[in-house]
């Protein structure tokens, strides 16, 4: 799908202006920018989520850089993209890990995860559901500061697993 080399749609000064919005600037370079122009701007996705990302200076440099390089779509040699094409590494080779635990590592550890059980991605609680959990707090040295599980010790018989 050749699309030709568009005329500049802005000129220096309507770049810069405060009338011009950033997603008109980003909607042209996606219309007009080849695949490997807008992934070396980062200007793929969503427009909204590109605009809250890139400044306004770097939208100018991006289209002033589309003009000088003539780097539009379907302008691309297939030899190129093929050369691309294949210096893609797929991570196929290496298993996904599973992790059993979780921590947060910025500063001193606030909590710790455990999972007993991996879910199995199609039976999970959505909005309006009710989640039944019994939990066990404790601090680092191991002492038990709450919980609502039954213990032998512990014979409440209002120890119910906690709602929300």
């Amino acid at each position: 799908m050749a699309a030709g080399a568009p005329q500049p749609a802005w000129t220096v000064g309507q770049l810069c202006s405060e009338l011009l919005p950033k997603k008109d600037i980003i909607k042209f370079l996606q219309e007009y920018g080849s695949d490997s122009f807008l992934a070396e701007h980062k200007l793929l996705g969503n427009i909204k989520n590109v605009a809250k990302t890139a400044n306004k200076d770097h939208l100018v440099t991006a289209y002033n850089h589309l003009f000088e390089s003539n780097r539009f779509k379907g302008t691309e040699s297939i030899s190129k993209v093929s050369e691309q094409v294949k210096n893609v590494k797929l991570n196929e080779d290496k298993p996904k890990e599973t992790k059993c635990e979780e921590t947060q590592d910025e500063g001193p550890p606030k909590y710790t995860k455990s999972i007993l059980k991996k879910g199995d991605k199609t039976k999970f609680p959505t909005k309006g559901y009710v989640v039944h959990c019994w939990y066990t707090g404790t601090l680092q040295d191991g002492t038990v500061f709450d919980t609502n599980i039954q213990t032998s010790s512990k014979k409440k018989k209002s120890a119910k697993p906690f709602k929300f």
